[in-house]
């Protein structure tokens, strides 16, 4: 019976896990993923960058095409603002953030009509200082001419019988 008490069972060896080694491999994996993010990132902005290019280069040639004046300051500056509200359209679709979605989200409002169709109005008014009028008054021989014909009753006599 003595050599019962005397019997030590070993815990098994591949059982043991060092709490160290395990946050070392945690904090590792969580680098790993945080690095691979990033990677994604940076080459996500680089296709963006590229694409942007070859976008723009189709459409300044377009412009040259149209006989436009491309040499002129302000062409180079409606063209840069272009380009990145063009670049922050593509962000946008690739979950990256850009400043020009800041700019689209304030000043552009979305309308869906009956049949389902999506059209957008822009709103200058909400990014420029100055009030901004998107349309014109209706002339005073116009608005004349519209409460004349809501006025009046018009009948409609068919030529010939409607139900042949």
């Amino acid at each position: 019976m003595a050599d019962d008490k005397d019997k030590i069972i070993l815990f098994p060896q591949n059982r043991i896990v060092n709490k160290r080694t395990k946050e070392l491999s945690e904090q590792r994996r969580k680098m790993g993923e945080k690095v691979a993010k990033e990677i994604k990132k940076q080459q996500t902005k680089k296709f963006v960058e590229g694409a942007v290019d070859d976008i723009s280069m189709n459409l300044l040639k377009a412009f040259v095409d149209l006989a436009m004046k491309t040499n002129k300051p302000q062409f180079t500056k409606d063209l840069a603002l272009l380009v990145d509200v063009m670049r922050g359209m593509i962000y946008r679709d690739f979950e990256l953030p850009h400043p020009a979605q800041k700019l689209a989200d304030k000043m552009v409002i979305l309308n869906t009509n009956r049949s389902g169709t999506v059209s957008a109005k822009l709103n200058y008014a909400k990014v420029l200082d100055e009030e901004v009028r998107t349309n014109r008054p209706i002339p005073a021989e116009v608005k004349n001419e519209l409460k004349d014909i809501n006025d009046s009753s018009i009948q409609f006599d068919p030529d010939g019988d409607l139900n042949d």
